[in-house]
């Protein structure tokens, strides 16, 4: 049976797995095969020089079914100095028709100038640069659910005093501080990604404050690391449920840095609903045991006492808390890890504090390293019960993955 005989919505089903070059194929079978390919070729248009773009917008211009089978528009490319009005023309005319667009990615100014003026009715995600013709733009699509602003440190002066647009439907920006606030007012922004630039802080969070939604996930890039943001966010933002900060280009615990997770251990009883902290930047992550790596550890404890809902925090490695205990990712070697895990075992279970609580450290640490041996455990926990010295032990990874207490008898 020939596959153009096959029912259309079989015919669909199996174009999903096919690759561009099949669809190109199928297209010579037959007109009713053709009608169903173009679909899928023109689905995702991922253009990467302007000599494609012009190809495929031809196609688009004089094949209507062409044009409305487009869904996402990804032009990667930067707009040549030698390029016509005719070429914008094309670009307009070609973009205009596509009426069940959902995604567009447009990197250069230029290009976005060409479509500015253009309303698609579907749009729900927006990559563009950052320039005059950006706000136009979005004014002039309401649907829009997530927009992506891309900038300059140089754009943001010309840019700090737009009026504010209305957005009835953004849940997630992201873009300068600039930007804030001509977009956020008004709209149901949950997650905001901020690059502060002119750290103005208190203009640019009390923007992110107005969103019409509860403003849940709150993301920084600063380029040093200034105390006056975590002070910013807890008096505009207290209410956030993830925050991230991300130090741009820089690495180490610098005294720059360690003011910065001071001012953090002071503001963060205000924030009463934070379940994830994360403050990173290019630092290695620690995986040996030593001085660095016990001091990540007090300070996620620490900051685990502060603020009860607090769930996930990370520094140069992820934290998890289990019950009253604080546990890291794995990473680094099998050597590493199992080093890891026997430090943490025995830093949780010498700690003074009565059986009942050892009982809750058992179980935790069971339930968050997935731990095989549970009399093993409790042999442990016994010792550390009694004020005795815990019996030396090891770990062993099981095939499927899973650390096993043993003791040297045992092996």
């Amino acid at each position: 049976m020939a596959l153009y005989t096959l029912p259309t919505e079989l015919i669909h089903a199996i174009s999903t797995h096919l690759e561009l070059r099949d669809h190109l194929f199928l297209c010579r079978a037959s007109s009713r095969m053709q009608m169903i390919c173009v679909k899928r070729i023109y689905r995702v248009l991922d253009l990467k020089s302007p000599v494609q773009l012009l190809q495929c917008f031809k196609t688009i211009i004089a094949r209507p079914k062409a044009a409305t089978s487009v869904r996402e528009l990804s032009i990667r490319f930067y707009c040549p100095d030698y390029t016509l009005k005719s070429f914008h023309t094309m670009l307009r005319s070609a973009a205009a028709r596509m009426e069940n667009l959902l995604v567009i990615s447009v990197r250069d100014t230029a290009l976005l100038r060409s479509i500015s003026d253009i309303a698609f009715v579907r749009l729900t995600d927006c990559s563009i640069p950052l320039s005059l013709d950006s706000y136009p733009f979005l004014g002039r699509n309401p649907t829009i659910e997530y927009v992506a602003l891309l900038s300059l440190p140089s754009q943001t002066e010309f840019l700090s005093n737009i009026q504010p647009i209305r957005m009835p439907k953004l849940e997630h920006f992201v873009g300068p501080e600039c930007a804030v606030y001509a977009v956020v007012p008004y709209a149901p922004v949950s997650t905001l990604s901020i690059w502060w630039m002119a750290l103005e802080y208190s203009r640019g969070l009390t923007a992110a404050a107005s969103s019409k939604a509860e403003l849940c996930e709150l993301v920084n890039a600063v380029s040093f690391w200034d105390p006056a943001l975590p002070r910013a966010i807890a008096k505009h933002t207290p209410r956030i449920q993830s925050l991230h900060i991300r130090g741009l280009l820089l690495s180490g615990l610098t005294p720059d840095k360690e003011n910065f997770l001071s001012a953090i251990d002071d503001v963060l009883s205000s924030l009463t609903c934070l379940v994830e902290l994360v403050v990173w930047d290019d630092t290695p992550p620690i995986d040996s045991i030593g001085d660095a790596f016990e001091s990540e550890f007090d300070r996620i404890r620490k900051w685990g006492d502060i603020c009860p809902t607090l769930i996930f925090a990370s520094l140069t490695r992820t934290w998890a808390r289990f019950g009253v205990l604080w546990l890291p990712e794995r990473s680094g070697t099998e050597t590493e890890w199992i080093e890891c895990l026997k430090w943490l075992i025995k830093k949780a279970l010498n700690r003074r504090q009565s059986p009942s609580c050892y009982c809750a450290v058992v179980a935790d640490l069971e339930k968050g390293f997935h731990l095989v041996g549970s009399d093993e455990m409790q042999v442990l926990a016994d010792a550390a019960v009694r004020g005795e010295a815990l019996p030396a032990f090891d770990l062993l990874v099981k095939e499927d993955g899973r650390p096993m207490i043993v003791f040297p008898s045992d092996s």
